[in-house]
């Protein structure tokens, strides 16, 4: 039997027109705190408005989102981007740019982009991105890649609850 690895996948929007991005991502964090406030009558509206204003700025920027789904890579190709975007300094620190590696991971993990445009293309542009861009795209890239788990102690903590809870 041939054994076959399924990748996680993730879809993330990438918001061409920087002023917008920006403002959304600040909405996105007060929306975040008006969520995590009380829930009162006050606090959900205010979210409501919050997430009004979004999906109105989503909506203005339609023609200038590029849709991405990104695949997770292997553990081997991941660490080539990481070390081929590492260099030294004098003191012997790594230093590594974020939006190097975020074009080169991009090369290998677009499965898919809505408008479809070449990955060429879309890594060519990562440089001129700003912040408040490329958070989105690096920390989807960073979720599917990065992630140290161990599936093992999470069975093995949800076998002992079962076991725990069933009286045996």
């Amino acid at each position: 039997m041939a054994l076959e690895v399924k990748r996680k996948r993730v879809e993330v929007d990438l918001i061409l027109d920087q002023e917008k991005a920006e403002r959304i991502s600040q909405l996105g964090e007060q929306l975040a705190r008006a969520e995590a406030s009380h829930v009162t009558e006050g606090a959900n509206a205010a979210a409501r408005r919050i997430a009004k204003q979004i999906d109105e700025l989503r909506e203005e920027v339609s023609g200038q989102i590029v849709h991405l789904t990104l695949e997770a890579l292997p553990l081997s190709q991941w660490r080539q981007v990481l070390e081929a975007n590492t260099t030294t300094t004098k003191d012997g620190r790594p230093v590594q740019r974020l939006e190097d590696i975020t074009a080169d991971a991009l090369r290998l993990m677009i499965r898919k982009s809505v408008p479809e445009t070449p990955v060429e293309d879309i890594a060519a542009i990562i440089p001129e991105l700003s912040d408040g861009q490329l958070s989105p795209v690096w920390y989807a890239i960073q979720n599917l890649n990065a992630r140290m788990i161990d599936p093992k102690d999470y069975l093995g903590q949800a076998s002992r609850i079962i076991r725990g809870s069933s009286g045996n």
